[in-house]
Order: C-alpha cells, then sequence, then structure tokens
C-alpha cells in the first residue's frame, strides 16, 4: 500500500465514524412517496449503463410528475447528453471528480440550500465524495444499491449512508437492478424485457445524421451497418481482435458492394480505426472522433444493423432500435446482455467465463490467454451479419436469404429513408 493510500484511509476511517454518527442523529421517518417533492439522482457511470439506467428514470418522472428531479452526473463519458431535452429531469449538473475540493464544497451547499426529499444513488455511483454530498443534502430518504451476492464489500463500503437500502441479485440483468431501486422509491415495478431504454433525439440530431450519410452523394446505400470495432484503453480486453473486423467488413463490401460501412468510435480510438480501414474498398465512413453522443445515436439510428463489442454503443443502438450483433467476450452477460428478440451475442461459453464481474476487472487482467474473444472467427460474425433477423428466428443459424438485406428494406420505411 503506497503512502497517499495510507494517508486516505487515515482520513477516511474516522470521517466515516463521524458521518455514521451524524446520520444516526438525524430524525427517523418511514418513507411516504406523498412527503417527497425534491428529488437528486446521482449517475457516476459509463454510457451504456446509463442507457440501461433511462426505463427507470422514466418510471421515477411517471411516479412523482410535480416533482423537482435533478440529476447529478461527472464520469465525463456523456451521460448528461442522452436524455438532455427528454424532460425528466428539472436540472442536470456536470461535477467530475477532478473538480477540485471548492466545487464539490460548493456543490454541497448548494445541495443542502436545495432541500431535498430524497437522494437516489445505483451501485455504481458508490464513492466517497458522493457520500459526503448524500450527507450533507441533509435529505430524510436515501435510498440506495447496497453490498449484495457477487459484489464485494470493498466496493459498497459507503452503504450505512443509505436508509433505504436495496440488495441485488448475482444473476440479474442491469435494468432489472435499477426498476428494483425505483420500485423502492415508490414508482411501479415492470421486467427488464418490458421496459425499453431510450435516447433523446431531436430533428436537428437526425439531421446531420442524415447529412453525413450523404456526404454529397444523391445514390442511397441499400442496406447501411455500423461497426465499431475498438474500446477504450480501459477497456481493451472487450475488444474483439482490430484485424478479424477488417476481414469482416471486407467480406461484406464484397459480397454487398451497394452498401455502406460507418465506422464508429471516439476520439482516441480514431487512428486505430483509421488504420484498420487503410485500403479496404467500398462506401466506407469514418464517424470515430466526429460525431457528440446525441449524433452518434442518430446515426446508428440509420443503420440497418451494428456490429459492435460490448459497449456503450450496443445500448445506444437498442435503444434507438436498431439491430445489434454484439461480440462478447470476459463480461457477466446475466447484466448487460441487450435485451430484444432482433440482437445477436456472440459468446463462446467457456469453464472461466464470466471473469469479468461486480467484483472488478482483476481476473480479466490475469486472463493469459483470452480465449472467450480470440476463439470467436469472422466467419462466425459475417454469419451472424447475414442471418441476423430470419423470419421465426432469433438466432444466427437460419439459413435462408440473408436477412441483412431484407432489413434494409423495413428499415428504410422506419427511417424515412428514399
Amino acid at each position: 500500500m503506497n503512502t497517499k493510500r495510507i494517508l486516505k484511509e487515515a482520513v477516511r476511517l474516522p470521517a466515516k465514524s463521524v458521518l455514521k454518527v451524524y446520520l444516526d442523529s438525524l430524525s427517523r421517518t418511514e418513507f411516504d412517496p406523498e412527503k417527497v417533492s425534491r428529488i437528486l439522482v446521482f449517475a457516476y457511470h459509463g454510457l451504456g449503463n446509463f442507457i440501461m439506467y433511462t426505463p427507470a428514470l422514466r418510471l421515477l418522472r411517471e411516479r412523482y410528475p410535480n416533482a423537482r428531479i435533478d440529476l447529478q452526473v461527472g464520469n465525463n463519458t456523456g451521460c448528461e447528453d442522452v436524455l438532455a431535452g427528454a424532460g425528466l429531469f428539472d436540472n442536470i449538473y456536470v461535477l467530475p471528480y477532478s473538480a477540485g475540493p471548492r466545487s464539490w464544497l460548493d456543490r454541497a451547499r448548494v445541495i443542502r440550500d436545495t432541500h431535498y426529499d430524497l437522494t437516489i444513488s445505483e451501485f455504481h455511483s458508490h464513492s466517497w465524495p458522493l457520500t459526503l454530498l448524500i450527507a450533507a443534502s441533509g435529505a430524510p430518504f436515501r435510498l440506495g444499491h447496497v453490498t449484495s451476492p457477487g459484489w464485494s464489500l470493498r466496493f459498497s463500503r459507503y452503504s450505512f449512508v443509505f436508509n433505504l437500502p436495496v440488495a441485488m441479485r448475482e444473476d440479474e440483468h442491469e435494468i432489472d437492478r435499477y426498476i428494483d431501486l425505483m420500485a423502492a422509491a415508490g414508482a411501479r415495478r415492470i421486467a427488464a424485457r418490458q421496459a425499453a431504454p431510450f435516447i433523446y433525439l431531436c430533428e436537428e440530431d437526425r439531421a446531420f445524421a442524415r447529412r453525413f450519410l450523404r456526404n454529397g452523394s444523391e445514390e442511397t446505400a441499400r442496406v447501411t451497418i455500423g461497426f465499431q470495432p475498438g474500446t477504450s484503453p480501459a477497456m481493451r480486453w472487450k475488444q474483439w481482435p482490430i484485424e478479424r473486423y477488417r476481414e469482416v467488413i471486407r467480406r461484406v463490401t464484397i459480397d454487398h458492394p451497394d452498401s455502406h460501412i460507418v465506422l464508429f468510435g471516439s476520439s482516441i480510438e480514431e487512428a486505430m480505426i483509421q488504420e484498420m480501414a487503410r485500403g479496404l474498398k467500398g462506401r466506407i465512413s469514418l464517424a470515430a472522433g466526429k460525431t457528440s453522443v446525441k449524433q452518434v445515436a442518430a446515426l446508428i439510428e440509420q443503420c440497418d444493423l451494428l456490429v459492435c463489442n460490448d459497449s456503450g454503443l450496443m445500448h445506444t443502438a437498442v435503444a434507438v432500435g436498431t439491430p445489434v450483433v454484439a461480440i462478447y467476450g470476459p463480461t457477466d452477460i446475466r447484466r448487460t446482455a441487450p435485451l430484444g428478440e432482433r440482437n445477436v451475442v456472440i459468446r463462446h461459453e467457456l469453464p472461466c467465463s464470466p471473469c469479468f464481474k461486480l467484483e472488478g476487472d482483476d481476473q480479466v487482467h490475469a486472463c493469459s490467454h483470452h480465449d472467450c474473444l480470440m476463439t470467436i472467427a469472422a466467419d462466425e460474425v459475417f454469419s451472424a451479419i447475414s442471418r441476423i433477423g430470419e423470419p421465426g428466428s432469433t438466432s444466427p443459424h437460419n439459413t435462408e436469404k440473408p436477412a441483412v438485406l431484407r432489413a434494409a428494406t423495413d428499415n428504410s420505411k422506419r427511417h424515412g429513408r428514399a
């Protein structure tokens, strides 16, 4: 343990004791939804997780149509853009952990002065700074996920702050976990497969997507397929080999020369994706690093299919109604699978999988082979692209006419294309 960590623990332990005493001193009232008129939701997590959170957030607004509901984010993942303009929140605050002590103290004062009745923290939003904000709020009702099977104590050591604790099942999909949280706040409960993740898009976002895809051309592609071959540097263990993506794209452009391929990714991945695409024939557009969260969602909405890693853009596609072929490796699919009959997951079940669970990514980084990803061949992914969405089948094993071509006709009506 380094010196910095030792000092942090030396400060945290007595501060934790003081907080516990303070919280125990607050008046205890049985939770009553009728007494709630101001709500603060914390959401410090990735884009995909936030998209899976959206059905629960819609249920919260449905339950409290006249309440002031504010959102606070700060992970620099674009969560603040997903629901901007949707009317679910009265205010959206962005406060990154790196903002500095003064910014956090100023925010604590604002929260205190707002007199929230209820704070809500899902399991991604557990940290010492957020615990201090919750305590500073003085809110009589503090709702949050707490230590649960498959989620070790070290990831939820601030559970003591919640007087409305919600446990999770180890095999529970994250959409269900978020809905369980809102049900504890008085919202109605629905099953994950009935829920509909969404992103709020306006006409300006969709107009951008149409312009981007035309790019000065009057010719409309018969089928538009998006590919997201990259991942963030911290999540490279989720990434199917980039050369295999290249091989799949090469085969698609040969078999379907009238297709339009759109390559998605962040600005960090742009150079890698450019290099992968060098020399490929056909109509290929690079969107990596060139879009906002809403713009990339609008572009994916215009696609007939997205081929991707387990990622935020995978959940973005689900949110805008575009089928996905998702390539899964170490992730616990029970938690994050793209729900919907038109979506296909390519995954090899191994004795060691999944090794990335709620406990963290130690096992992932210790893996010497990554066979869960390395054993997935380009042929398997290309076959799934050709057969996704066959009538009467939700798997890529039907051998009738390639449905991706039929999907182009169906989706042209959905997207308003000629």
